[in-house]
């Protein structure tokens, strides 16, 4: 949770997302943000280059309170875990 904060860069709306250099220099929730739902296009232009390079200083990066409890593995393994548990849970 230390790594996330709620922010309203992105979208002029608080939401949590993943720290990154536009929040720590801007402040995560700043009056310099305009407002929803014209946040989002103001953006645009930085985060098509930085995106571009890689790079997601300027980019909304959505996670929960949570964040550390993820673990690192393909969408494919993730998605079978899930529904392998969904299917215990209707067996039971």
């Amino acid at each position: 949770a230390s790594d996330t904060a709620l922010t309203n860069l992105f979208t002029g709306r608080p939401a949590r997302g993943i720290n990154n250099r536009i929040m720590r220099e801007l402040g995560p929730m700043s009056e310099l943000a305009p407002r929803f739902p014209l946040a989002g296009g103001a953006l645009l232009p930085l985060r098509a280059i930085t995106e571009a390079q890689g790079n997601s200083d300027f980019s909304n990066l959505w996670a929960g309170q949570a964040l550390r409890l993820g673990r690192h593995l393909p969408a494919e393994q993730l998605t079978r875990e899930i529904a392998a548990k969904a299917l215990e849970q209707i067996a039971l």
